[in-house]
């Protein structure tokens, strides 16, 4: 039996994508199957009464400091965008609508192009762009779910309070983890679980 990673995440996330850039490695080196799932952030904060990074200077200063630092560990392109000065709504319910290797590869460009810097979110037709430049179906961008809340309320249920939010299901029980910062305990999870399976 293989076991399930549950990745919730928005593309308004930079830390989101700094993760999505490690889930197809994460995903062969321990044989495990993600399930890339969308979610309202900033209704996911709301609900959990969390309270965003950036409402919190001190907080969102560090932040800009730590993801400048985990993208040069990580050495990935990082170009920060101003929190709540795009939607990314849009895109997510494009995500949403699509599954399995559609649904990750059409996150991965959308996490790509925006953080990166390669294309600007607050631009009109940005997501043409993005489908155009990584050659992804034309049709995809006339897709849309109205699942997302449905999502969002799953991931609150599950515990999780803002993203990446992972949850590992072995079998046995389910397993939350918050954060890049956190996966390196995830691996260790899904090897004490795959361990307990032999």
């Amino acid at each position: 039996m293989t076991l399930i990673i549950d990745f919730y995440f928005d593309f308004i996330s930079p830390y989101s994508y700094l993760a999505s850039t490690r889930m197809p490695l994460f995903e062969q080196a321990h044989a495990v199957r993600v399930n890339w799932l969308p979610v309202n952030l900033p209704k996911l904060i709301e609900l959990s009464g969390n309270t965003p990074p950036g409402m919190i200077r001190n907080k969102a200063l560090y932040s800009l400091r730590d993801l400048k630092r985990w993208a040069a560990y990580l050495n990935l392109p990082f170009k920060m965008i101003k929190p709540g000065t795009f939607d990314s709504r849009p895109a997510m319910r494009i995500a949403m609508a699509l599954e399995g290797e559609e649904r990750a590869l059409f996150s991965q460009a959308v996490f790509s192009s925006i953080w990166s810097g390669e294309i600007d979110p607050r631009a009109e037709g940005w997501l043409k762009q993005v489908v155009t430049a990584h050659r992804l179906p034309a049709d995809w961008l006339a897709l849309a779910s109205d699942k997302l809340d449905d999502n969002t309320e799953t991931a609150l249920k599950d515990g999780a309070f803002g993203v990446p939010t992972f949850i590992l299901h072995s079998g046995r029980r389910s397993e939350i983890f918050f954060g890049i910062d956190h996966m390196d305990f995830l691996a260790r999870a899904c090897k004490e679980a795959t361990r307990s399976r032999s």
